[in-house]
């Protein structure tokens, strides 16, 4: 169980806001909560490995090995390799008690423009976004993208999505959120019926990686009627 109140910021919705925001640089890495007697945990008390023991400061950080990837394989490894990325004390970006780095500025009742101008920036130096700070209220901005792709292959879910589509395979990544509980009947059926490869799908996400794969893809809609 976590054993303190995090803050989890919300989307911002696209609309004007009020008042004073500090702006708030968002590294692509992975959230981290420190609990006494467990160590470093997810946000979902999932424990993380490799990361510094926490001593003093930011109980709630963001960890980002460089990339995304070797993020992911730093702290999700339980026993590191002689390949696996190194987390550094440096690694760790303070969120509670913010992390100098992170500090881009002031917006005063920012409308939308001035918000995008903002993000536009941040993306330019290589920030996957922001996020606007006013006193507890938290509010996180990500570019986002949509794309029609081709429908390569298929699994069946598990758990509560046993025999239904858990998710579809595509050049540019897997796609597994965003479907309806319907969704995924009508599309399994038709993937046991031999007819699912070769659809287009509408796919959001927050970005394409220069290797062309989706990040955090979501899918949409049918392009087309299946």
């Amino acid at each position: 169980m976590i054993d303190r109140e995090i803050n989890n910021p919300r989307s911002w919705n696209g609309q004007p806001l009020t008042g004073d925001w500090l702006v708030t640089l968002k590294v692509d890495g992975v959230r981290a909560i420190w609990h006494d007697g467990l160590g470093w945990m997810s946000r979902a008390a999932k424990p993380l490995h490799n990361i510094p023991r926490w001593t003093s400061g930011a109980r709630d950080c963001e960890v980002f090995v460089g990339t995304f990837h070797d993020t992911i394989r730093a702290i999700r490894t339980k026993h590191s390799q002689p390949d696996t990325p190194v987390v550094l004390p440096e690694h760790l970006y303070g969120l509670d008690t913010l992390d100098t780095r992170l500090r881009w500025g002031m917006l005063t009742t920012p409308n939308a423009d001035d918000i995008q101008s903002q993000l536009q920036s941040a993306n330019s130096l290589g920030y996957e976004g922001l996020v606007l700070r006013q006193r507890d209220r938290w509010i996180k901005v990500k570019p986002e993208e949509t794309h029609d792709v081709t429908i390569t292959g298929y699994a069946e879910g598990r758990g509560k999505h046993l025999g239904k589509l858990g998710y579809v395979k595509t050049v540019q990544g897997d796609v597994g959120s965003g479907f309806t509980d319907v969704e995924r009947e009508v599309l399994w059926a038709e993937a046991k019926a031999g007819r699912l490869v070769g659809k287009v799908i509408e796919v959001r996400c927050m970005q394409v990686t220069p290797l062309g794969q989706f990040r955090h893809p979501v899918f949409v809609r049918r392009s087309c009627p299946l």
